[in-house]
């Protein structure tokens, strides 16, 4: 099976599901290919040997990893960190739909959620389904570093 991996963070950023995971698909007999952002997290700074670029094509232990460009930012500017989530999805759903040819399915791992947004935009162009894996509450993280206080959002 092919899967498009689709996750804002991934190695050599602090992940749970990044490198090992698809490692782990690959073992499994997939192919997999990751769609990415540059490294920038936790700090929000691009990591050393990385420079933005609208995209950047890697291959690491057998593993096609796509780069996007993205806005980074990690800190309490709830601009800044809106520009670095919706800069990462508009990267990502552009280059998927030009670079990441046809998967039988994508893995979209969450946070945040925008991410699951370019997993369904590149799902329903590329007429193949996603699955989105949620393992953080991310509404609650956000309310609860006070980026948004209206109960709304």
């Amino acid at each position: 099976m092919k899967i498009l991996f689709l996750t804002q963070f991934f190695d050599p950023e602090p992940t749970f599901k990044g490198l090992y995971f698809a490692k782990a698909l690959m073992k499994r007999g997939h192919k997999v290919v990751v769609l990415t952002g540059f490294p920038n997290y936790p700090g929000g700074k691009i990591y050393p040997g990385y420079n933005i670029k609208p995209v950047k094509i890697e291959k690491k232990e057998g593993i096609k990893i796509i780069r996007v460009a993205l806005y980074p930012s990690h800190d309490k500017s709830s601009l800044k960190r809106s520009a670095n989530y919706l800069s990462f999805m508009a990267s990502s759903v552009f280059f998927g739909l030009l670079l990441s040819g046809r998967p039988d399915v994508i893995y979209c791992y969450h946070p945040p959620a925008t991410a699951g947004i370019a997993a369904a935009i590149l799902s329903r162009v590329k007429g193949v389904p996603f699955v989105y894996d949620i393992q953080d509450l991310w509404p609650d993280s956000v309310a609860t570093t006070g980026m948004i206080n209206n109960n709304f959002f």
